[in-house]
């Protein structure tokens, strides 16, 4: 019994993420979308619509292609996560290193939690750390000449202490948004596992109930089967006994009550003839 119900629970489980996750894919059309769209309008700012058209087009090209061609598997969430990473930093470059595009990442972090997947934050924070850590080493130390060949990463100094507070605030929020992730995940677990429980109990009610129904159903059939053995007999005695009556009898009077007696106890042996194959055939 608890092996079937292990299945049910997991076959409703299953189907419950399945709804969930195609949910959270027609979000993240919108998402993308908006994020596609942001780019073109920042192109307007420093006349960067090769990246803003170019790059996001590969980027929806990617997630898409993904989606498409590995229908059956999650790993389209993951390029989700690093197409959303290269977002912001299509941001970064197309501001000339605007601070405040920085922030698209966290947004995109908390999108990633509607997937229930706490994974999904991993690669995140993996292109981030790597984006900034890379683009800061070169501005500060490769392409510092105001006057040369720039690195758009951030228009603030950016010292390796303001980066290493930076980066360890984004990974903060990064991991609240991955715990957030996993515990939706697993009261989402653990929900459908009460409810399985709820519904394996009322199940075993139901079938408690009927077993019931149906023993109380026997012994009443039982009952009525032996009553109508009990009593043919002494009515079939009955009617044999008016019979012997009436051929011992000339009295016109007495032979009219005698046929009326035997009126009477045939129709009690009909009707117990009646029950008893009834009752005959409900115990079959």
């Amino acid at each position: 019994m608890k092996t079937k119900a292990s299945l049910n629970e997991q076959d409703y489980l299953h189907n419950f993420m399945s709804t969930m996750t195609q949910k959270s894919d027609t979000i993240i059309n919108y998402v993308l979308a908006v994020y596609f769209l942001l780019g073109i309008g920042l192109s307007f700012k420093y006349d960067t619509f090769e990246i803003g058209v170019g790059v996001g087009t590969l980027n929806l090209l990617a997630y898409y292609s993904a989606k498409l061609f590995m229908k059956n598997s999650k790993f389209y969430q993951y390029v989700l996560s690093v197409v959303l990473a290269i977002f912001m930093a299509q941001y970064i470059y197309q501001m000339h290193g605007m601070f405040e595009m920085h922030f698209t990442v966290f947004i995109a972090s908390t999108i990633l939690i509607i997937y229930q997947n706490w994974k999904l934050q991993i690669p995140l924070t993996l292109l981030v750390v790597l984006h900034h850590a890379g683009l800061a080493y070169l501005q500060n130390f490769v392409y510092n000449d105001a006057n040369g060949l720039q690195v758009y990463f951030s228009q603030v100094n950016f010292d390796l202490e303001t980066l290493i507070i930076h980066t360890v605030l984004a990974a903060v929020v990064f991991f609240m948004n991955g715990y957030w992730a996993y515990y939706f995940k697993e009261h989402s677990e653990n929900h459908i596992s009460k409810i399985s429980d709820e519904y394996e109990l009322e199940n075993m009610k139901l079938a408690s109930a009927k077993f019931s129904s149906m023993s109380a159903t026997k012994e009443y059939n039982d009952f009525i089967h032996r009553t109508t053995l009990d009593l043919k007999l002494p009515v079939n005695s009955v009617l044999k006994l008016i019979d012997v009556s009436k051929g011992h009898t000339d009295n016109d009077k007495l032979l009219t009550y005698l046929d009326m007696m035997r009126e009477s106890a045939k129709k009690i042996d009909d009707l117990v003839n009646d029950i008893h194959v009834k009752s005959t055939n409900s115990r079959n």
